[in-house]
């Protein structure tokens, strides 16, 4: 008797044994769809349509023309605002040259002729009251070819180096940078490419000597002086 009650009582001790075994080993996966709901995805499509309906009949009510009240001469039309705006800005440079430009007399510094060692001319624009216009960080140079004192097969490869950009007529040489983010930097940029020009053309490995210029790329405009017999004669100091 206590033998079979004793092995009964084991039977029972592992099979408890396995259930808690298993429950501990049950995976996340096996968990989350025990506990998983029902999610009635229509419902909220059909929910989330009708707020935005009411989202969007709203805006449409409050841009519609016919709901729009009577005016009543309590405010600016479009074009009037902008006239504001205009005057604003008017105001605005007003006052900073009544104000803030007698403080800049202080930094103020004769102008003096460039020597002949200034060769080089930078142009830029810039927009007052706008810094975020692209054509304020281009920068232009201009510099005539004869003053980078270059003479013979060190000319002729630094033309053809250059190309279109020279314009024989008048001996100069125009290149313009944008590239950069700012002004500075487009101006540094053109400085070092022009002196690595004048490094290659005065390089002595091959002088590309047997390379003709080719000037078609400039059309001249011949500018022809009005014939004087063709204007009226008149008298003595009598006027035109």
């Amino acid at each position: 008797m206590n033998v079979a009650v004793g092995s009964r009582l084991r039977a029972v001790l592992t099979q408890r044994t396995r259930t808690v075994n298993r429950s501990l080993h049950t995976t996340s996966i096996a968990q989350v769809g025990r506990n998983k709901r029902k999610v009635n995805f229509k419902a909220c499509a059909i929910k989330n349509r009708k707020e935005h309906a009411e989202i969007y009949d709203e805006q449409d009510r409050a841009y519609d023309i016919e709901t729009v009240g009577d005016w009543e001469y309590d405010d600016h039309h479009t074009y009037g605002h902008l006239l504001l705006d205009n005057v604003r800005d008017v105001r605005k440079y007003v006052r900073l040259m009544k104000f803030e430009h007698p403080t800049l007399a202080q930094y103020a510094r004769p102008f003096r002729v460039p020597s002949s060692e200034h060769v080089l001319r930078f142009e830029r624009s810039v927009t007052m009251g706008d810094k975020t216009q692209a054509q304020d960080r281009k920068v232009v140079l201009r510099v005539r070819v004869a003053q980078l004192g270059l003479k013979g097969p060190e000319l002729h490869k630094f033309l053809l180096l250059v190309g279109v950009r020279y314009d024989p007529q008048t001996d100069e040489l125009k290149m313009s940078e944008d590239r950069e983010a700012t002004s500075l930097l487009n101006k540094k940029r053109l400085a070092d490419t022009l002196n690595q020009l004048i490094g290659e053309a005065k390089k002595k490995d091959d002088m590309f000597g047997d390379v003709a210029l080719d000037f078609t790329h400039r059309k001249y405009k011949h500018k022809m002086a009005f014939p004087e017999e063709w204007l009226p004669k008149t008298k003595a100091g009598e006027k035109l």
